[in-house]
């Protein structure tokens, strides 16, 4: 139920007050030191990748007019994921970007990216005039410029979910702006905010003759809801089964897979919570092939459901905490198998934070490489899940996927 509503302006200004409601969220991250933004050179737009698409299931054929008949896929689908992805942030005295001028942060992981899709849980709203200043008082503003966007086509990046407790931090400049950046450079953007209904919805993602259905959603936020302003996908993780359950049933008749990308959990918390697990356990009982989390901010293990993938949190992937735990991440890597869109394999690529020039991922090799497959092999472990090694990755078995 929403709140009631009020005039924009006082409403507007409740962003720079703390919370403390249930479902909104405070982050604890040490500050690192701010260095000045010099102006990025604005890059050409790039051309929608002629594979990818979204649609809302809001605007898919109704049951009196029915989808025409199609032919299901033939090949293997390969899917990449990563956890969060910040730009910049905002302190007491300025703009502190990530990364810097003339830096290609990806470049060095692009390889352990490169798939059929790659999907992202993008932190950061972006705006075509970045404010020099805030417009919140809180401590942990996030923002870019649309410029940043480039950093995102470099990678490889189809599609980012803008479901996340940091949806609010440019307000409505933001809200409005980022899914307009995304689409002119041809990414995806997923979980945008909403100012008609329905709030929830399957958007759709196409490849190599495959429609896979992706529900962003998050159960964290940082502001409640605000008159003539888009809403977040929000939703308290009890009550995830309820608002995606029909989506999930009904987007089964036109989709070869179904996913959820879910903001969600405790920050810096090695393991999820109860309602977690019986929350995602439910989506897939509803249909969902897998649930892929992030938030916590570092990352927690991999559980095998019947047959879905459940990952909890991805942890960082582009972020400026550093620190020795929240600096392990990786690419999750999902192959489908044709024609019946189940999981097939899942490979769990190491990866961590490099620290210099500025904060970017890399690929974890020989003693990193251990850390971060210990880290991810323990807390599978305690999720029922056994990791096998494959040179540096962590492969997971036993999906149940026939031909």
């Amino acid at each position: 139920m929403r709140r009631p509503r009020s005039p924009l302006l006082a409403l507007l200004a409740a962003l720079t007050a703390c919370t403390g409601q249930p479902g909104l969220d405070a982050e604890a991250r040490p500050k690192a030191p701010s260095v000045p933004v010099p102006p990025p050179p604005a890059p050409e737009p790039a051309a929608s990748p002629p594979l990818i698409a979204a649609q809302a299931l809001a605007d898919q054929p109704t049951a009196d007019a029915p989808a025409p008949q199609r032919s299901p896929p033939e090949a293997p689908l390969e899917l990449t994921f990563v956890g969060d992805i910040i730009f910049g942030r905002y302190r007491d005295d300025g703009y502190d970007p990530i990364p810097g001028p003339d830096e290609h942060p990806f470049e060095e992981i692009r390889p352990l990216l490169a798939a059929d899709l790659v999907v992202a849980n993008l932190e950061t709203p972006l705006a075509r005039v970045l404010p020099d200043r805030s417009p919140i008082g809180t401590i942990y503003r996030f923002g870019a410029a649309a410029e940043m966007t480039a950093h995102l086509v470099d990678a490889g990046i189809s599609a980012v979910s803008l479901a996340n407790n940091h949806f609010y931090d440019l307000r409505v400049q933001g809200m409005t702006e980022t899914p307009a950046i995304l689409r002119e450079h041809g990414i995806v953007p997923l979980g945008a905010g909403r100012s008609e209904e329905p709030l929830f919805r399957v958007e759709t993602l196409e490849s190599k003759g495959w429609r896979v259905g992706v529900i962003a959603v998050s159960t964290r936020r940082n502001a409640p809801d605000f008159d003539h302003a888009p809403r977040l996908p929000f939703s308290p993780a009890r009550e995830l089964a309820q608002h995606l359950g029909p989506l999930l049933r009904e987007a089964a008749a036109d989709h070869d897979a179904l996913l959820v990308f879910i903001h969600w959990g405790d920050e810096y918390i090695d393991e999820p919570a109860k309602i977690q697990q019986t929350a995602a356990r439910q989506l897939i009982d509803l249909g969902a092939a897998a649930v892929i989390g992030h938030h916590p901010h570092v990352l927690q293990g991999l559980e095998r459901y019947k047959g879905g993938l459940i990952a909890y949190s991805l942890g960082n992937f582009l972020f400026e905490n550093t620190g020795e735990i929240p600096r392990l991440t990786g690419v999750l890597r999902l192959r489908l198998a044709a024609p019946r869109g189940c999981i097939e394999r899942a490979t769990f690529h190491p990866a961590y934070i490099k620290r210099s020039p500025s904060p970017h991922p890399v690929p974890a090799q020989k003693t990193m490489g251990k850390v971060v497959r210990a880290r991810m092999e323990a807390l599978s472990k305690k999720l029922g899940a056994a990791l096998e090694r494959e040179g540096e990755d962590l492969i997971l078995q036993g999906f149940d996927c026939p031909t």
